[in-house]
């Protein structure tokens, strides 16, 4: 048995820049980014629920059990993947230990697949590049190439493959965004994938008497020692606030014994909202809500925005169809601090396991 002699490190990448630079990566980072499972958004005061409503939007997704198979079924790619973007996320005992298959919303299925399974399928591959030595192997098909018809060679290849060695279905979690509306639309599945459609809900919370952080601190990016201190507590404050606890909280007098942590200074006392999300999210939803957030600065008369972006740990990709893996930890997240003026601060937290980092 093989013991760890160092700690397995995670990444936080740091930058920023303005959303109207014509370099900035805003609405790159969202969408290259498909699969995601929570999205927060603190706001410095609390909203009426005529705002409230400003960020609420209708979008739902799907549980289903699909055999790979569907995926390569001509209505399915002229019907979905032709017309939007169809992004889906397998579930199962986790990628270091099971099969784990996603389709990114640009057309590309990945299988993240065991040795035994890899060895079976006869499809080619490569090995993963994390996890034991060959003992794991990445598979990746681009659905939208003009040789994905019936007939051709490569086709007819997947096809024996996925309805001869790989036949079972997979429980998945899927959502399709017509490209036309940027609206989450009904997938038609056969009645024996046992599909169940989920509603992907919004809620408000308020968080009274909180400790915020003077955000202007960081407003400038900086490459001195202070500045990355301040940045880094600053993004410890965030995680503070996304587990509302009550050591961000006006009143909190903890004993030191149990814990150490203070409030980044300076700061100010205040309520704030925090819109909450769940579910299997599209980049559509978040990049709505993105938008919205600078469309209603002047009305909300805030300072700053912050917005929070889980992954799945257990995704077989981060951003960009970088090969992700789970080990120790599996983070694969993404926070922007938004200032009216357009110009942000984002953070991305990956773990040891990602070849984006």
């Amino acid at each position: 048995m093989a013991f760890l002699t160092e700690p397995v490190q995670s990444n936080l990448y740091v930058s920023s820049s303005s959303t109207a630079s014509p370099k900035s990566r805003h609405v790159q980072i969202i969408e290259e980014h498909p699969i995601n499972h929570r999205l927060e958004i603190l706001f410095p005061t609390l909203l009426s629920p005529q705002q409230e409503n400003k960020f609420l939007k209708e979008a739902f997704y799907y549980k289903a059990d699909i055999p790979l198979s569907y995926f390569i079924e001509r209505s399915f790619i002229q019907d979905y993947l032709q017309k939007g973007r169809v992004v889906a996320q397998s579930l199962g005992e986790g990628i270091d230990v099971s099969n784990v298959i996603a389709l990114d919303g640009s057309g590309t299925l990945i299988l993240n697949l065991t040795k035994d399974t890899y060895e079976q399928l006869g499809l080619p591959g490569k090995p993963a590049k994390f996890g034991p030595d060959r003992q794991r192997f990445v598979v990746q098909i681009n659905l939208l190439e003009k040789s994905m018809i019936p007939g051709k060679k490569g086709f007819e290849r997947i096809k024996w493959c996925f309805d001869n060695t790989l036949s079972d279905p997979f429980p998945f979690l899927i959502s399709y965004v017509d490209s036309a509306t940027q609206e989450t639309q009904k997938i038609t599945f056969p009645p024996t994938f046992n599909a169940k459609k989920f509603t992907i809900e919004l809620n408000f919370e308020k968080l009274n008497d909180i400790i915020f952080p003077d955000m202007e601190v960081i407003k400038t990016a900086s490459q001195d020692d202070h500045w990355r201190s301040d940045i880094v507590e600053i993004y410890d404050w965030f995680g503070m606030a996304s587990l509302r606890t009550q050591r961000i909280r006006l009143q909190d007098n903890v004993d030191p014994y149990i814990s150490i942590y203070t409030t980044p200074t300076p700061y100010l006392s205040g309520n704030g909202s925090l819109l909450c999300c769940t579910g299997f999210i599209p980049s559509s939803i978040i990049l709505f809500l993105f938008k919205s957030i600078f469309d209603q600065f002047s009305n909300l008369n805030i300072p700053w925005v912050a917005l929070s972006v889980w992954g799945f740990k257990d995704s077989p990709i981060s951003w960009n169809k970088q090969e992700h893996g789970h080990f120790m930890s599996g983070e694969n997240n993404y926070s922007f601090l938004l200032w009216p003026d357009g110009t942000y601060i984002l953070y991305q937290a990956l773990g040891a396991y990602d070849s984006y980092s």
